[in-house]
């Protein structure tokens, strides 16, 4: 039995979306046109993947090469990037996301972006508790390890009803109750699934709670690669060196491939000489959870403008579960950094985990994984 999963167009310029979770490819009256057709896609990542698993419910012949794949021993950024789920997307809105096609996001766009992946990952979680009700049938490429959770989201300053507080200009105050007023003043099918609870304003601990998907990745990953292959996707270990459109027509030969998708994240820095790409490093903490922590619950300190007169930004935190045993700890953006250097003693971790203990000091004791 298939699992078909349907993603309505939110976006005017988006179409409907059908895939399958199994070997079946949904009917289209472009499918056997497109089998005709062969894409090779660099990037094995959870880009790649996706891609690859789009184009093949399509009808589309699919090779997918990258230089390494998702493993326990080696994660890919895909694996430990992919921590939180949070509406709106970007600290309540308070970063600007650039798009090629349409210029800076408007507040409609932050509303609805989350919103399209939140019915994929939720409608993935209620196929994984098929599987784990023991429908086998629905199994397919096996779990995809998504669960919904809750979302507590917590300020460190109190968020007030005016925009302009004592002469601050407070950018996320203002993103926060424009979302708020959109949230509530728009009719959507979204609005059940989330079960959005909004907490006291005047309070310093006033915030919001939220239903969100919480991603195994490593489960993630391995179910993406699974199911494309599954699908008939050929998958090939390789690494593309140098400028991509420089040997575009040798690769394109090579695979007698009808077009090439760059999919190669971080990588398209060289590959496609896009010298506005750059690295954004991160650290994240593994911990077991602690005996009585809740394990339905994530929790955010989201960025928040300081009350210091600089109009600096405050660190974020954030506590994920990734799955019934593991919580995520992070909070580190340094943007334009190449270093892979951080470790447990480095003075960002460090000062990520007391951010981390001073807001659940629960943790202070926490067995730490490897």
């Amino acid at each position: 039995m298939a699992t078909r999963i349907t993603l309505n167009a939110i976006l005017s310029y988006l179409e409907e979306l059908t895939l399958s979770t199994t070997v079946e490819i949904p009917e289209s009256p472009k499918k056997a046109q497109n089998r005709s057709k062969h894409v090779l896609v660099i990037g094995g990542g959870v880009g790649g993947l996706m891609t690859a698993w789009i184009l093949l419910d399509k009808g589309y012949r699919v090779t997918v090469v990258s230089k390494e794949w998702a493993s326990l021993a080696k994660p890919l950024t895909s694996q430990i990037a992919g921590a939180l789920w949070e509406y709106p997307p970007g600290g309540c809105g308070i970063t600007v996301i650039e798009t090629p096609l349409f210029g800076c996001s408007t507040l409609e766009q932050y509303w609805e972006w989350p919103l399209q992946s939140f019915e994929f990952y939720r409608l993935m979680a209620n196929r994984d508790e098929l599987i784990g009700d023991g429908l086998e049938r629905a199994a397919g490429a096996g779990k995809f390890g998504a669960k919904m959770k809750t979302l507590f989201q917590f300020f460190q300053h109190p968020i007030e009803d005016e925009s302009c507080v004592h002469g601050r200009d407070d950018r996320h105050c203002d993103k926060y109750f424009e979302m708020k007023t959109l949230d509530e003043s728009v009719d959507s099918p979204f609005r059940d699934q989330l079960k959005i609870n909004y907490h006291c304003m005047a309070d310093a601990n006033g915030g919001k709670n939220h239903a969100a998907p919480m991603i195994d990745t490593d489960v993630a990953m391995a179910f993406l690669k699974r199911l494309v292959q599954s699908k008939g996707a050929v998958l090939e270990t390789r690494e593309i060196i140098g400028d991509l459109r420089l040997h575009e027509q040798e690769l394109l030969s090579e695979y007698h491939a009808d077009i090439i998708v760059n999919a190669s994240g971080i990588g398209a820095r060289e590959l496609a000489t896009d010298s506005q790409i750059f690295p954004v490093r991160g650290a994240v903490k593994k911990i077991r959870r602690p005996e009585g922590y809740p394990a339905d619950h994530a929790f955010l300190l989201p960025a928040q403008m300081n009350h210091d007169g600089y109009g600096s930004v405050s660190k974020t935190v954030f506590i994920v579960p990734r799955n019934d045993d593991t919580l995520v700890i992070g909070s580190i953006t340094q943007c334009n950094n190449w270093q892979l250097n951080l470790s447990p003693d480095s003075t960002e971790v460090k000062a990520m985990w007391e951010r981390t203990t001073e807001f659940l000091p629960v943790f202070e004791d926490a067995d730490h994984e490897a």
